[in-house]
């Protein structure tokens, strides 16, 4: 799932609140690998929710696709969900969000169980891995712009 990047270690502020999807509105945007391999593009939908997409290509090709959403739930959290295709969507917690970075986390998936995000000027980086940051792969992607 070569389509989210590395987080960087960002200390962490607190939600001051519940969380919402206007924390995140550094991830809007266009992003794509160095090598133009893969992009996901993440815009803010009607609802104020976010809603991505990510494709991976061989040789122009689609190998490899899914649909995101992060969304704020009636409880209060804020909810990443992933849809790759042809699998079932599964989705994540926000456990820790700071001005550019947040991490989600789902104990009871078999992997990733956790997915960070961070931004540092026009890269996006984000990792994903078990819990506590075991077994990682990272993707770096650049401003498509």
């Amino acid at each position: 799932m070569k389509v989210l990047y590395i987080l960087l270690a960002l200390p962490v502020l607190s939600f001051g609140g519940e969380p919402t999807e206007a924390q995140l509105d550094w991830l809007v945007g266009c992003w794509t690998t160095p090598e133009g391999d893969a992009q996901e593009v993440w815009v803010v939908d009607s609802e104020g929710a976010l809603a991505g997409f990510s494709v991976a290509l061989d040789n122009n090709a689609v190998r490899f696709y899914e649909v995101l959403g992060i969304r704020h739930m009636e409880d209060g959290s804020l909810v990443y969900t992933a849809h790759p295709v042809g699998q079932a969507s599964t989705s994540f917690t926000a456990k820790e969000i700071s001005e550019n970075s947040v991490l989600f986390v789902n104990a009871d998936h078999d992997y990733p169980q956790e997915i960070r995000y961070s931004r540092d000027s026009n890269h996006l980086y984000a990792t994903i891995s078990l819990l506590n940051g075991a077994n990682p792969n990272y993707f770096n992607k650049i401003s498509c712009e």
